[in-house]
């Protein structure tokens, strides 16, 4: 055997069961993040009387969000993202300054509407509330995208796998 193939071989290493359970799970993260925006999105949109089905909703999303944080900031290494050839560094390093970004404006939004949601303030919410659900649910589709695409070729999952948003 050839040396070529053999550093061949021995950079591609299957990936352990823990790491295709950590990937799924960021990936089905994902996937129940986009649902949870969609449908506090759409109750945002209603009647204030929904305003108490909100503040329940939000208050699980805020949750999924803080655990798949922890997951993904112990998983993901964000070289992997800076290898993209899709992405030019300057595209790169604006998705970082987004996702920072969005991340600062999610404690904010999540601080000033829990625990509850009120009535009389309803309308405020609605709009803030598209605005910033919009850009998570949007967030998590681009790591959705990209995190899959990695994750596929590392062999970490196998295709069919995730659903993009």
């Amino acid at each position: 055997m050839s040396e070529k193939v053999i550093r061949e071989r021995a950079a591609v290493q299957a990936a352990s069961d823990e790491d295709r359970a950590n990937w799924a799970r960021l990936i089905d993260d994902h996937t129940q993040i986009a649902a949870q925006c969609i449908e506090i999105a759409e109750l945002s949109q209603g009647p204030r009387e929904q305003s108490g089905l909100a503040s329940r909703k939000l208050i699980e999303l805020a949750i999924a969000v803080a655990k798949h944080l922890d997951v993904e900031d112990e998983v993901i290494d964000r070289t992997v993202i800076a290898m993209e050839p899709r992405f030019s560094p300057d595209t790169i390093a604006m998705m970082e300054e987004d996702l920072e970004i969005l991340r600062s404006d999610w404690k904010v939004f999540i601080g000033r509407w829990l625990p509850v949601i009120s009535q009389s303030e309803w309308d405020k919410f609605g709009v803030q509330a598209k605005s910033m659900l919009d850009r998570l649910s949007g967030q998590v589709t681009l790591e959705t995208e990209i995190l899959y695409d990695h994750a596929l070729r590392d062999g970490v999952v196998r295709a069919g796998g995730a659903v993009l948003h």
